[in-house]
């Protein structure tokens, strides 16, 4: 990973990450990898960091960085994740437009999803319980007959 000048050599980039723009794209998809999605957004995201997976297999150092982000986020070691995709995209144009048009793919879904409901129930439940985003009318639950 490069020490920190950008395409012009200068060394005052933030950590090594002049563009932010693969900032903000590191930041978001950590943040995505962290959160609880929908299933559609959660495949999406899956795939992108698969592609980031593929791209980097075979450079350790490299592999190393995206897997550190994505498996324990912290402000380093997104900055560092942030750096390599900056390097990466000012090295391979072809890579800089594939991985801007996945990311963007990628945050269309997260956003159309981002009013899907995930549930969960967890622990010692007794009794009734009923997960719902939008209810129009009432929840019954086993009731009496009536009669």
């Amino acid at each position: 990973m490069r020490a920190g000048s950008g395409p012009d050599g200068d060394p005052s980039g933030v950590k090594g990450v002049d563009d932010p723009l693969m900032l903000a794209a590191a930041t978001t998809l950590v943040a995505w990898t962290t959160t609880e999605l929908a299933q559609g957004a959660r495949s999406a995201v899956s795939g992108l960091t698969e592609f980031l997976r593929h791209r980097f297999r075979h450079e350790q150092a490299a592999e190393q960085t995206v897997e550190v982000a994505l498996r324990h986020p912290t402000a380093d070691t997104v900055q560092h994740l942030a750096a390599l995709l900056e390097q990466e995209t000012l090295r391979d144009p072809v890579f800089d437009a594939e991985f801007l048009a996945r990311f963007a793919k990628v945050q269309a879904i997260v956003a159309a999803n981002q009013g899907d409901v995930t549930n969960t129930v967890s622990g010692d439940v007794s009794g009734s319980v009923a997960q719902a985003r939008d209810v129009h009318g009432g929840i019954s639950f086993g009731g009496h007959s009536g009669a």
